[in-house]
């Protein structure tokens, strides 16, 4: 087959659909027909790439930089799409050809053309189909400093450009953070997915963590806010993501008194309706680690509301410590009254009182304390002719011994007061003296007297 035959086939086959796909007047030809009872299809050898490359490069390029007449085109964007997936996957240069690209220039492109289509969200995600294109097709480019030029073009407190190209720029951010992972090629896939799956809810925490609103057109963060916290249930496992952002930025907003209340508030029902959420969703982890790995551990550590599992453990938890506790002191209640009972049985048992006092030493002063008042009070006990002639001793001794330790606290209390409130002396130099006579002279008080120093001397 000769090289014409090829690019025949090329024009008729890939070029043609796409160029009626894209409104432009072209013959429509039947491949199959035509080519089928001649010399068959071309073979997709070197040949066959080589050239498709080449005639395929203006809508690479159309592709790449987001031309309306190829990415904006209503209800042919699926068709187009599929014809370009093919396409690219026919073409093993498309990688080397994209390698060399500038790919915030591209963004830009698609930025720029998006905002012509505001109503139409779902365009976006054409730009995730090139993104997965790019990946799947190889490109390599150098992902960090790629990253870094993003990051210093949308990290700051106002608008790069606009609210769609901004979002443009943070979806090819959020993609050179995956690319530069030391993930396998099969783990980089799933991130990117799942960042096209749940760009919708990420996009708002972009927009906080970057401080400044890309993909809607509030005019406030408030709305941002409000719109994660009641306006798609899909948000609501990972509401506390974005809560985490909102509260450790926040300051950095710059809000003024009016809109610090209502944020406020905002961020008050946020909370109230986390404590509500039984499971968070950790899908996110991982990625939102890749997209801000400065900052999105350290804001989960410190701002991470409880799950409703976790508040039903610390319930539980709780409940545990305060049966363990009433236990705890039932038993304590019932050694106390064992030994209540065996004080007195020795008392009764006209065991010496000598024995008795050394019995009572064993416990604490506020507890010796209130069983030498129980045993007093027990009639019988009372009617004992040593318990009534001990007792008087017995009970100024462990009334010492209850007290003295407070009296000697409030002693010591005072006395450090004094000294803190007593003045100090003054030490001055007498007046007039040299640098030489200062090592020699003081004055103590008053400058009239002088104290005669002794020279130091090296001797």
């Amino acid at each position: 087959m000769n090289i014409e035959y090829y690019k025949e086939y090329i024009q008729d086959s890939v070029i043609n659909p796409l160029e009626q796909l894209m409104g432009n007047d072209v013959e429509e030809v039947s491949v199959y027909e035509k080519y089928y009872h001649r010399e068959g299809f071309p073979p997709k050898d070197a040949t066959y790439q080589k050239l498709l490359h080449e005639m395929m490069l203006p809508y690479y390029k159309m592709y790449l930089n987001g031309d309306t007449r190829i990415c904006c085109v209503g209800t042919k964007l699926e068709s187009i799409r599929y014809k370009m997936e093919h396409a690219i996957e026919d073409d093993n240069q498309f990688g080397l050809w994209a390698s060399e690209q500038d790919l915030i220039v591209a963004a830009e492109g698609w930025g720029d053309n998006l905002n012509r289509f505001e109503k139409e969200e779902k365009r976006i995600y054409r730009f995730f189909h090139l993104l997965e294109m790019l990946f799947r097709s190889g490109c390599e480019q150098d992902w960090v400093n790629l990253s870094e030029k993003l990051k210093e073009m949308l990290f700051k407190a106002e608008m790069c450009y606009n609210y769609k190209t901004d979002e443009v720029l943070c979806i090819l951010h959020a993609f050179t953070m995956i690319m530069q992972q030391k993930w396998t090629l099969e783990k980089k896939r799933e991130q990117l997915a799942l960042l096209n799956n749940q760009w919708k809810f990420l996009k708002h925490y972009y927009s906080v963590m970057i401080r400044h609103i890309i993909g809607v057109r509030y005019t406030s963060f408030k709305k941002v806010a409000e719109t994660v916290l009641k306006a798609s249930q899909s948000f609501r496992p990972h509401m506390h993501i974005f809560y985490c952002g909102l509260i450790d930025c926040v300051d950095e907003l710059h809000l003024d008194r009016r809109h610090q209340r209502e944020m406020d508030k905002v961020i008050m029902l946020m909370g109230e309706e986390l404590n509500r959420i039984k499971d968070h969703s950790e899908v996110l982890y991982e990625l939102c680690d890749a997209l801000f790995p400065e900052d999105f551990q350290r804001m989960l550590r410190e701002n991470r509301p409880k799950s409703y599992k976790e508040m039903e453990d610390e319930s539980n938890r709780k409940d545990e410590l305060i049966a363990e506790m009433e236990h705890q002191t039932k038993l304590l209640h019932k050694q106390l009254d064992r030994a209540e009972d065996m004080l007195q049985k020795m008392v009764l048992s006209s065991i010496p009182i000598e024995d008795v006092d050394k019995e009572l030493m064993k416990y604490p002063p506020g507890v010796a304390w209130d069983f030498l008042l129980k045993l007093n009070a027990n009639p019988i006990i009372c009617m004992q002719e040593a318990w009534r002639e001990n007792y008087p001793s017995l009970l100024e001794k462990y009334r010492k011994r209850l007290y003295e330790p407070i009296d000697q606290q409030r002693d010591l209390t005072d006395a450090i007061m004094k000294v803190t409130e007593r003045p100090t002396t003054s030490y001055n130099y007498a007046s007039g003296a040299t640098h030489d006579d200062k090592r020699s002279q003081l004055v103590l008080g008053q400058e009239d007297k002088i104290v005669q120093l002794k020279r130091l001397t090296n001797e």
